[in-house]
């Protein structure tokens, strides 16, 4: 089972062996999005493909904005709560995120023509809006014990030979190390000895015994966010049309410490007819240190269209091009060990100077239909259904050329045996009496995982109020999403022997909308 997950998951991140660490779980990070929109929206799950006349359908379709019959202006605030629940070997530790944001926010302009006017051209609008399309903020720690050889310090000395390195190549690196294994190597983890003290031709870890402690602590920041600037028209007030030019932009943070500690035979003697004897044995602790932020921006275009052949029914179709990401990344990574034999305690420490680099992703076009059907004045039932092909996600090099050609290519080729095309589900309902509203929602976004036994699909309950006055109007949102996920912090090449960690998330968000009409 773990062999499958490990193999099949690219959800497990771990160290790179460079300080190119860009792989199939950051491709998903900037891909895979969170409910949206308004206190309003997001009561009723998300569903909007075929609403309109909300200022957050610019995001989605933007066909709604023909509907608009007077100009508005909305501003929201939400309070987030990220609760994650780890489990490794037998031990379950709680952590939580608490922020506040903006999560939306926007402006239409309304040209509606009077009723007295023959033509069939009914209006047009115009609107900027800014929609929050993912919350990046995570905290989360675990430890527990694992055997040798699955140690982490096997996990450097693997990369070391997985890359080709010697022995003289790593004392070149030491003082200006670039590399996991050369701060490994600078930290004496692992040689080119093996545990009888002969020279080897390939790296040999440390040969820890029992068992062996670890413990890590993770902190993600950060948030991607939506412009559209955004036009929209009506025929007839049945056919409605739209297109939104969308920029996204996206900041992203993650400090990790990892830490291991245990007993290590340093060497050994071989007796003749006889068991190994120990003639020199220790404890090691190492400690390393892992920060990176990436920033970026990105463009896409939105265009859509809602049919409303009678006034109790409408049907929404919208279609998102790729949206083309450039990143740029900034990392800082360091090593601290203590070895400790019966010659003394000797403290180590290594550090990769700061470095910068640029990369572009491409991720999905995205296909959204829509149906919402009302009910009278009692309110209405609308629900929207999401395409998403996950396997099409790309890295590649930036255009100043930064010699990771062959690297992304490896990358892109792991996405595409891991991920597949995936439906995202949003129903929701709206009760209205006079000026209030009660609204209720629920959401389904598929796993994008294909063969594999682990189920990634997350669900969010939604509930919602609202008082709509002539020019005014106030909502609040609760929203409850739920998920699993899977989390390794190195992985070997036989997909054996990482360690797991059973991650279960929660994130619950309060949400709170103003809006006028002009």
């Amino acid at each position: 089972m773990k062999k499958l997950l490990s193999a099949s998951l690219a959800l497990l991140l771990g160290w790179s062996g460079t300080a190119l660490a860009q792989n199939e779980e950051d491709a998903l990070r900037y891909t895979r999005q969170a409910l949206q929109g308004s206190a309003r929206i997001q009561g009723i799950g998300g569903a909007q493909t075929a609403l309109g006349a909300d200022i957050s359908t610019m995001s989605v379709n933007p066909a709604g904005l023909g509907m608009f019959r007077r100009s508005e202006a909305n501003i929201s605030l939400g309070f987030t709560n990220n609760s994650t629940t780890s489990r490794f070997m037998d031990n379950t530790t709680p952590d939580e995120r608490n922020t506040v944001n903006l999560p939306q926010g926007g402006v239409v302009f309304s040209n509606r023509k009077d009723d007295s006017d023959g033509s069939d051209w009914r209006g047009t609008a115009f609107g900027v809006s800014i929609t929050r399309l993912s919350n990046f903020n995570q905290r989360f720690s675990y430890n527990g014990t694992v055997q040798p050889p699955n140690t982490i310090v096997d996990y450097f000395a693997e990369q070391a030979n997985l890359n080709g390195r010697t022995k003289a190549d790593l004392d070149d690196e030491y003082g200006d190390f670039y590399s996991l294994e050369g701060l490994a190597y600078g930290t004496y983890l692992f040689d080119f000895k093996d545990v009888y003290g002969k020279d080897t031709t390939a790296a040999i870890a440390l040969y820890s015994v029992g068992d062996i402690d670890q413990f890590e602590e993770m902190e993600r920041r950060g948030s991607q966010n939506q412009i559209d600037f955004a036009f929209g028209t009506s025929f007839r007030d049945k056919i409605y049309l739209g297109a939104s030019l969308g920029i996204v932009t996206s900041n992203f943070t993650q400090e990790r410490i990892f830490r291991e500690s245990g007993y290590f035979i340093e060497r050994k003697r071989k007796v003749q007819g006889e068991a190994d004897v120990i003639e020199s044995d220790g404890d090691y602790s190492l400690e390393l240190r892992d920060e990176f932020t990436t920033e970026g921006a990105g463009v896409n275009l939105k265009v859509g269209v809602i049919v409303r052949p009678i006034d109790a029914i409408r049907f929404g179709v919208s279609i998102q091009t790729p949206t083309a990401y450039t990143f740029t990344e900034t990392y800082d990574r360091s090593m601290y060990t203590t070895i400790n034999t019966d010659l003394g305690s000797d403290n180590y420490s290594a550090a990769e100077m700061p470095g910068e680099f640029s990369y572009s992703l491409t991720t999905p076009f995205r296909a959204n239909t829509g149906l919402a059907v009302f009910l009278g004045k009692y309110g209405f039932v609308t629900a929207d259904a999401e395409f998403v092909d996950y396997s099409n996600m790309r890295f590649s090099e930036d255009e100043d050329g930064s010699g990771f050609g062959s690297y992304f290519s490896g990358v892109n080729s792991r996405i595409n045996e891991t991920y597949k095309s995936a439906m995202n589900y949003r129903i929701g309902a709206e009760g209205r009496y006079e000026v209030f509203r009660l609204r209720g929602g629920y959401a389904i976004s598929e796993s994008p995982y294909k063969n594999s036994a682990f189920d990634a699909k997350t669900n969010t309950l939604t509930l919602g109020a609202g008082v709509r006055l002539q020019k005014y109007y106030a909502d609040v949102a609760y929203a409850r999403t739920t998920g699993n996920s899977l989390y390794s912090p190195y992985t070997f090449a036989n997909g054996e022997g990482n360690p797991i960690v059973d991650l279960d998330n929660k994130q619950t968000n309060v949400m709170f909308t103003v809006g006028m009409n002009f």
